[in-house]
């Protein structure tokens, strides 16, 4: 069988469980639950990092934040670390492209780095379409709903398009609002949603059947602000929503300091937590901009409009991937194509009183969808309980192509979990949380029970049984009764930073 295209797709701050192969009731997903049912869905699937750019750095590079050094959102590394797997799979002969959402460097940075070190005028994204980190093809787009203003190749396809797109984005009138839920007036045709797939449907017509592609389509829903377009919006079945719980009364009483910060919304006493001296490095600088999940009562009064949105969107997504999967079928690619839905990172979505992602090391935020479908290349095996990490897709994306990966690539390779020949090819995965330079790093170690949580400049920490505490309200790191549970999975997480460590070359002579 010739080398495997692969269609490789991104939803950004999509939950795990909002899948109608997790119980989702109030939307249906017919095409995600096919790539379940049909291929693999990974239940126990993480992400590297639960912040966009660290995650999507990851998925570029095979590496984990610390090694790739984009380690949180508003970095840029400097040089920018490689190789690439789009570089890689395209000194192979794979014809490669990327349509959608990128935020691999600060925003402000984005298009800079498209335009060599210059910032463009609007007209150079009408001509110039890559090549962009190893992509021989590239179109853009950034922002959410609205919290930005149209940018990059999106733009000119709205301008194109001949309409007025100014009603639809309030940043052009100075009108934005953080915690607006509910409907959008955009329309679904001229919709973010609609213009990558529509990217990715043409790429994959016009491909050549003589040489093998991968195309990552990345799509910027269903971030916050929590806007979805008609007739998405009102097709959820609102009496099937489930609502998450929110914050309990003195349920971060037992956890470290931060998830009280987080609550507040307020990390002025970051750096009394933490020991740091007021002035060190930065700390003061970067504290009031840490990026994680916060607790937003306005937010809390829109609830039900905030998910219904989410939701509505999630089936909007789930359309358009019935699209692709007929083009596929149509130009008769579909039985030699592999197809990957994940999501960068997942979204609290108001559980436990906190929204978005970020430093609360819950499973809301750091768990997310992986299913992996190919009827030529991949087994059909359902719902599996193997422990992934994103990190582990750009090996695995190779070892499914014959080819070799970079010896300082990081994560494992899931190919005998997708050919049926291993049930796991791990005991356990990482996500890291670097969200100051400075002075808040958390490690998370996750087994097939339990998860452990450290951190840098604390002796606290945090411990959950999560077969019985799958909600993680019970902090057991101390407790007594757990302490030996607790020192073998701190000897797991040295032991993990261990193996994670580049190869290097072979040793040929005895000095």
């Amino acid at each position: 069988m010739p080398r495997p295209n692969i269609l490789f797709i991104t939803t950004d701050q999509q939950r795990f469980d909002h899948l109608g192969l997790k119980g989702l009731r109030a939307i249906d997903t017919p095409n995600l639950d096919r790539l379940g049912r049909e291929g693999i869905h990974f239940d126990r699937a993480y992400c590297p990092s639960p912040v966009c750019t660290p995650t999507r750095v990851s998925l570029l590079t095979g590496r984990y934040p610390s090694s790739h050094l984009a380690y949180t959102i508003g970095v840029t590394p400097d040089p920018f670390p490689g190789p690439t797997l789009p570089e890689i799979l395209g000194g192979e002969g794979y014809h490669t492209a990327l349509f959608g959402k990128t935020h691999f460097v600060r925003r402000a940075d984005e298009a800079r780095q498209m335009a060599g070190g210059v910032d463009p005028e609007p007209s150079f994204f009408r001509s110039w379409r890559g090549p962009y980190l190893g992509f021989e093809e590239f179109e853009g787009s950034k922002g959410h709903t609205t919290n930005n203003t149209p940018a990059m190749h999106y733009r000119a396809f709205l301008e194109d398009a001949g309409v007025d797109f100014r009603p639809w984005f309030p940043h052009l009138r100075n009108e934005y609002d953080h915690h607006a839920c509910g409907s959008w007036e955009i329309p679904e045709q001229v919709h973010d949603t609609e213009w990558v797939a529509g990217l990715t449907r043409r790429f994959i017509r016009r491909q050549d059947p003589g040489r093998p592609w991968f195309c990552w389509a990345s799509f910027q829903d269903p971030h916050e602000p929590h806007l979805c377009p008609e007739p998405w919006y009102s097709r959820v079945r609102t009496d099937a929503m489930e609502v998450f719980e929110g914050y309990r009364e003195g349920e971060f009483d037992r956890k470290p300091e931060v998830y009280r910060m987080c609550h507040r919304k307020d990390f002025g006493s970051l750096n009394d937590w933490v020991g740091a001296p007021a002035a060190l490095n930065g700390a003061v600088r970067e504290e009031a901009t840490v990026p994680s999940c916060f607790g937003e009562p306005e937010k809390d009064a829109r609830r039900q409009a905030a998910l219904q949105a989410t939701l509505g969107m999630v089936a909007f997504l789930d359309h358009r991937l019935g699209t692709l999967i007929r083009t596929l079928e149509e130009s008769n690619q579909l039985e030699n194509t592999i197809i990957v839905w994940t999501s960068d990172h997942g979204e609290m979505h108001g559980h436990h009183g906190l929204w978005g992602k970020g430093i609360a090391a819950f499973e809301d935020c750091q768990r997310v969808p992986l299913l992996v479908w190919g009827p030529g290349h991949i087994r059909k095996r359902g719902t599996v309980p193997a422990l992934a990490n994103l990190v582990d897709l750009p090996r695995t994306f190779l070892s499914l192509a014959g080819i070799a990966p970079p010896q300082e690539w990081q994560g494992a390779d899931l190919r005998p979990i997708l050919k049926g020949e291993a049930e796991a090819v791990q005991d356990a995965v990482l996500v890291e949380m670097r969200a100051t330079r400075s002075t808040l790093n958390q490690h998370t170690l996750i087994t097939d029970r339990h998860k452990l949580v450290v951190y840098r400049h604390t002796e606290e920490g945090e411990l959950y049984d999560l077969q019985d505490d799958p909600d993680q309200y019970r902090n057991l790191w101390a407790d007594p009764e757990f302490g030996e549970i607790r020192g073998r999975l701190l000897h797991r997480l040295a032991r993990f930073h261990m193996e994670r460590e580049p190869v290097g070359p072979p040793r040929i002579s005895f000095a």
